[in-house]
């Protein structure tokens, strides 16, 4: 496809997002109930990243000059920025956003979104991703299916007519993460040292957003509890992640020395921290459960139960810090060895 035409096509999609955005901020300012709804509540996080992901979109169109990637990823950010327009409109007026043009909006947004890591600063090829997995055959096959160029239909359609099934929407964006992730890795192996630095940022970002979608999916299906709160915080956290892995690749992607700073700060901290919290909220739940089934209510004895149960699990604990440890060596030791 021509630069000039995902350019213009962008611009229109720019022109007609910030219409809509202007048309629902008119409505929502204008009704006193809907400023108190808490389905509104519920989008502030949405509400702050929509216009920073047009202003990155517009951006990036003016920056790009041959890149068919970047250009894609530009497109998405201002389809994924009309889509939520969309989403805000259709909860004030059904009738102003047929479900139709939601369900078309959301289906072309995903395959933007999977197309454009494909081409994510190069396309990637067959041979890519079997050297990168080669032993493995689903994947590669997979990869390599997806990047053909009929897929370019097939995406939208398997995406629209999931959406019409009327099944979990969440499931639908777990595919979608996943497929673009995939090739965003298999063009960040495949990538020059020059051009790994450029998508680093975006490639770490993304790896978190999905992380934490699929996290926030399971705290769904597992708690009841706050829906409203823990939908907010996900939503922030999540959004946060997004716009700052963006602002740092736009901005500052040789600012700073992206691999130190991200693997041995950010993902080995956050592992860190995530090791803990899993073994400690393990132990949390397992006393419970287990005071509940021996019927303990005496403090003393409980606290004993607890000793007990530290004693009996810190080989484990000690051995998972060990790991950690090696992992974060191993990553200094490669950035040494990239250096030289």
């Amino acid at each position: 496809m021509n630069i000039k035409l995902l350019k213009g096509i962008n611009y229109l999609s720019i022109a007609i997002t910030v219409a809509l955005t202007i048309f629902f901020l008119i409505n929502l300012l204008g009704n006193a109930s809907y400023r108190n709804d808490e389905r509104f509540l519920r989008m502030i996080p949405y509400f702050i990243i929509q216009p920073l992901l047009l202003i990155f979109s517009l951006i990036i169109s003016i920056k790009t000059h041959q890149q068919k990637g970047v250009m894609l990823f530009a497109l998405f950010l201002s389809l994924i920025s009309m889509d939520y327009v969309m989403q805000y409109l259709r909860m004030i007026n059904p009738d102003w956003m047929p479900s139709i043009l939601i369900v078309i909006s959301y289906a072309l947004t995903g395959t933007v979104y999977i197309k454009s890591l494909q081409s994510f600063p190069r396309q990637i090829t067959k041979q890519d991703s079997q050297s990168i997995f080669p032993k493995n055959k689903i994947i590669p096959g997979y990869l390599n299916w997806s990047i053909k160029g009929y897929t370019w239909i097939v995406f939208p359609v398997i995406i629209a007519v999931v959406a019409f099934l009327d099944v979990n929407n969440s499931l639908i964006d777990t595919f979608v993460l996943l497929t673009g992730l995939l090739s965003l890795y298999v063009n960040y192996k495949k990538s020059s040292p020059s051009e790994r630095n450029k998508i680093l940022w975006l490639f770490w970002g993304l790896i978190t957003y999905t992380f934490l979608f699929i996290l926030h999916l399971i705290f769904q299906y597992i708690t009841k509890e706050n829906p409203f709160i823990l939908r907010l915080i996900f939503s922030s956290i999540i959004n946060i992640v997004l716009v700052f892995s963006l602002l740092m690749s736009l901005f500052f992607s040789d600012a700073f020395d992206t691999g130190v700073l991200i693997r041995r700060t950010l993902v080995d901290g956050f592992l860190f921290i995530l090791i803990v919290l899993i073994y400690n909220t393990i132990e949390h739940y397992f006393l419970h459960w287990l005071s509940h089934e021996l019927e303990l209510s005496d403090v003393l004895l409980s606290s004993l139960l607890s000793g007990a149960f530290v004693l009996a699990f810190s080989p484990l604990h000690h051995k998972l810090m060990d790991f950690l440890k090696k992992i974060m060596k191993q990553n200094i030791v490669e950035h040494a060895e990239n250096e030289v």
